[in-house]
């Protein structure tokens, strides 16, 4: 009768255990995408000072290919879009700590995930190329930087690839880093440095306002880029790249693309 009374306790307790645990998992359950339905708005952190995928207009508001397909997958989601304006080195703690939902601001996976935060990567929406942008007519390749000094805004893609050069068996002789990318700009234009690399799009708006400057067609690296989210939240990530997906699809991405491109 013990043995008995022993082992129906024991059988009751795995039951209870289980119950317990299923509990618990169904509290944990990711809410991301049911917390912005609520809310009916999905904030998205940016820095405007990269046109055309984000800058700001002359009324102050941002605009760019980034703003633009925010607003279309906002609006496939069922949500209004906000854009919140964020210095680029703020981007990633901003989202941790709740400023905004998700970072959408030409940041590629590798920017993101070399920062720190700990995060959730959607599907791509642009593949972009790093381009040379130098005054030296002498550069007409990658090769060419060897044993130039070349600058690149620090912690960016672009820095990633001055540094993807000497897998490239190119040996440059100073990798020079800064803040922003016109600092690197300033720096070159009076002679302290040979060369940056930079976004194309960047690199062909500066080059549209100066005619020294002079955009080296072969790319350094070409990088995915891609929206930033919470790590966990994976409803929301699901749902975005669901959204890209139809948008995609449907023609509304080849017109934003073509609003912001056409000319490349």
């Amino acid at each position: 009768m013990k043995k008995k009374t022993f082992i129906t306790v024991a059988v009751i307790m795995v039951i209870m255990l289980f119950m317990t645990s299923c509990g618990d998992k169904k509290t944990t359950e990711d809410s991301s995408l049911k917390n912005i339905k609520k809310a009916g708005v999905l904030k998205v952190g940016m820095c405007p000072e990269y046109p055309p995928f984000e800058s700001i207009n002359n009324s102050g508001a941002i605009e760019g290919f980034d703003a633009d397909l925010a607003e279309a997958i906002g609006k496939e989601m069922g949500v209004k879009v906000e854009l919140v304006n964020t210095p680029w080195e703020g981007l990633i703690s901003g989202l941790s700590s709740g400023d905004f939902d998700v970072i959408m601001s030409g940041m590629s996976p590798e920017e993101a995930k070399e920062s720190g935060g700990k995060v959730n990567i959607s599907n791509s929406y642009f593949n972009l190329d790093e381009v040379i942008l130098t005054t030296n007519k002498d550069i007409k390749s990658k090769k060419d930087l060897a044993g130039k000094i070349v600058g690149s805004h620090a912690g960016s893609a672009s820095e990633n690839a001055v540094k993807s050069l000497e897998e490239q068996k190119i040996k440059i002789k100073k990798s020079a880093t800064y803040n922003r990318h016109s600092e690197a700009l300033a720096d070159m234009l009076n002679g302290n440095i040979d060369a940056m690399v930079v976004e194309k799009s960047w690199a062909k708006e500066k080059a549209k306002t100066n005619s020294k400057l002079i955009i080296v067609d072969d790319p350094v690296q070409t990088i995915k880029i891609a929206a930033v989210f919470p790590k966990g939240n994976d409803s929301l990530t699901k749902e975005f790249n669901k959204a890209l997906k139809t948008i995609k699809e449907n023609g509304t991405y080849n017109k934003i693309y073509n609003k912001w491109f056409a000319a490349e």
